[in-house]
């Protein structure tokens, strides 16, 4: 049917060459001949009707670029199929040769899933450190709370830090003057000094009075992150409507009571948050412990891995990081941020995270983990919450970028990495104790 040869690029890459014979080629023009034979038409004749050379005529280059694309595509399926290669990076089409009368020939590269050959992984050696409380912990949780639960007070003077501005914020086009819809609003709570509002408009309300309006210009490039935003000139146009300032409740048996109606005094409270905060610790450990699980995983074996799938990660990981120091109000113009020496900060990082997810998931496949439907649907729900969406949505966008693999992939990773905690050689971590001193 198809003429395959198979070469080892290296280890994590294949190129196939392929040779389609001119029958099959013939076949599949021919098909397409008549397809258009019955749905076009062509002025002077009755669908249906029209003559095969007027068809050929009229649509030739068409007909020949389906031809070449359909036959290619099948015979690239047909080859990855007969010969199992597990690819993991869209194909590369090369060395196309396509003449008439005569057979397409192509080369196709393609990354591929690598071997890798598991020793035992049962039973890993790891430190369990005693989570501990301090006082600070405390103290931290103490002042979010009073922070939750303060009272908003109207007060006088200027805008300045840690104070609450009342905005009412309207945007327009510079060059029209037409509103910006999407970045309007009243009544916006915002906190300064806590980039809650973006900087452009933020830095503005320093100094500024009750009822007092601003207008702002200002410039926003093509990769500014808001979508409203992006790419345009406009105007800003800020009312400060009221300044208020915070009340802290006092901490004491009232407060307790506010938190929570079942606390009766202050020292619930407190035994409340000491439970929550060991539960936290605790769960960071289990977390710090499977990162040492990996790592030492990771340092078990060395095997070749796909430049693109590295190359994807690696970019993935520069624009998230490049996105979130933009909302920081970093200067993403600096050298910090050229993609040379961004991608010498991410390289290694986003190796490493390539390499645990196909041991990961080489350990899920032997120890025959699944992942359900519904396991899945929790995932992308979750993400729609974090997103504020709907669960359709979203996961009509999951399906559209064929991004469900990818999920089912994380899910498995997971499932392995809890499989090797809970069957790990834990072992206390041991605390040297100091020895008195003598007098």
């Amino acid at each position: 049917m198809f003429e395959v040869k198979v070469e080892d690029v290296k280890p994590s890459r294949k190129k196939l060459h392929i040779e389609v014979p001119f029958e099959k080629i013939k076949e599949k023009k021919d098909a397409l001949i008549e397809h258009l034979k019955k749905t076009v038409n062509i002025k002077g004749f009755r669908k249906g009707k029209v003559p095969k050379d007027v068809i050929l005529r009229t649509y030739k280059k068409d007909i020949e670029e389906d031809t070449k694309r359909d036959v290619m595509s099948e015979a690239y399926e047909y080859a990855v199929e007969e010969y199992k290669i597990e690819a993991v990076s869209e194909p590369v089409f090369t060395g196309v040769v396509f003449e008439e009368n005569k057979p397409l020939s192509f080369d196709v590269e393609v990354d591929i899933k690598p071997t890798i050959e598991l020793k035992e992984y049962m039973g890993i050696e790891i430190t369990k450190k005693q989570p501990v409380i301090g006082d600070k912990d405390m103290e931290n949780t103490l002042k979010q709370l009073q922070e939750a639960f303060a009272a908003l007070e109207d007060i006088d003077g200027e805008a300045k830090e840690g104070d609450i501005a009342v905005l009412e914020v309207k945007t327009f086009l510079k060059e029209t003057n037409y509103p910006v819809k999407d970045f309007a609003g009243d009544n916006l709570y915002v906190e300064l000094g806590k980039k809650q509002m973006i900087e452009e408009i933020e830095k503005e309300v320093y100094g500024m009075k009750a009822n007092e309006t601003k207008k702002v210009e200002a410039s926003f490039d093509k990769d500014y992150p808001l979508r409203s935003l992006k790419g345009k000139d406009v105007i800003f146009e800020i009312t400060l409507k009221s300044l208020k300032g915070k009340k802290l409740p006092e901490l004491d048996d009232e407060f307790a009571k506010k938190v929570n109606k079942e606390f009766k005094t202050f020292d619930d409270l407190k035994k409340d948050i000491e439970k929550r905060l060991m539960e936290n610790k605790e769960a960071e450990e289990k977390e710090r412990q499977k990162e040492e699980i990996l790592n030492k995983l990771l340092d078990e074996y060395d095997f070749d891995l796909p430049e693109s799938l590295v190359n994807q990660e690696t970019n993935q990981m520069m624009m998230e990081y490049v996105q979130n120091a933009y909302y920081m109000g970093a200067d993403i113009n600096s050298d910090e941020f050229k993609p040379q020496n961004l991608r010498k900060r991410f390289e290694n990082d986003a190796y490493r995270r390539v390499k645990a997810t196909f041991l990961l998931l080489a350990i899920a496949e032997k120890e025959n983990l699944d992942v359900t439907g519904e396991e899945i649907k929790n995932v992308i729900a979750q993400d729609a919450n974090a997103r504020n969406t709907t669960f359709e949505e979203l996961y009509k966008e999951y399906q559209s970028k064929n991004m469900i693999p990818i999920v089912k992939m994380d899910i498995l990773g997971d499932k392995a990495l809890e499989l090797l905690h809970k069957n790990a050689k834990i072992v206390e971590e041991k605390i040297e104790k100091e020895e008195p001193k003598g007098e």
